[in-house]
């Protein structure tokens, strides 16, 4: 089992380690240390982390959003490898899209690379469709981005 909390400045540190370990194993160009804290202390900024109940010192997936007026801009969704395929990501990016309705977004937007086919999945089932394409978004290699945009509805109940 694992439980969802929101991280932010007074406890982001409990986790920041085991951040900075899953970001060097997911993505090329990973956040840093300066930038995950920044991102804590940023009014728009949102980080949501799924944690191990048995253990909730145990990070095993995470992720973040900017709220941008009725915008939930997603910017990072990262699950402990060890733990993939478990759905630990659908658990995550529904709590992220549950919470982001709660706070009044009416859309979810993210990039994604064309090459990640297991990210474009999990968002696909979670209501993603592409509505875009970003050229040489990615700076590591140039690759493109896929916009993916997801509609929520203003009330869970709708």
């Amino acid at each position: 089992m694992s439980v969802l909390l929101e991280l932010d400045e007074a406890n982001i540190e409990i986790y920041l380690e085991q951040m900075l370990a899953i970001e060097q194993e997911a993505f090329a160009e990973p956040w840093s240390r300066e930038a995950y804290l920044e991102e804590a202390a940023r009014p728009i900024a949102h980080l949501l982390a799924l944690v191990d109940d048995a253990q909730p010192e145990r990070l095993l997936a995470y992720a973040g959003f900017w709220q941008v007026l009725d915008e939930a801009n997603i910017n990072n969704v990262a699950v402990l490898a060890s733990c993939r395929g478990q759905g630990l990501g659908t658990l995550l990016m529904a709590g992220l899209l549950d919470w982001a309705r709660l706070l009044g977004c009416r859309r979810a937007i993210l990039e994604v690379r064309p090459s990640n086919a297991a990210a474009q999945a999990l968002y696909t089932k979670m209501g993603f469709t592409i509505c875009g394409r970003r050229p040489g978004y990615y700076e590591d290699n140039g690759e493109d981005a896929l916009l993916m945009e997801c509609l929520l509805a203003a009330d869970l109940s709708e």
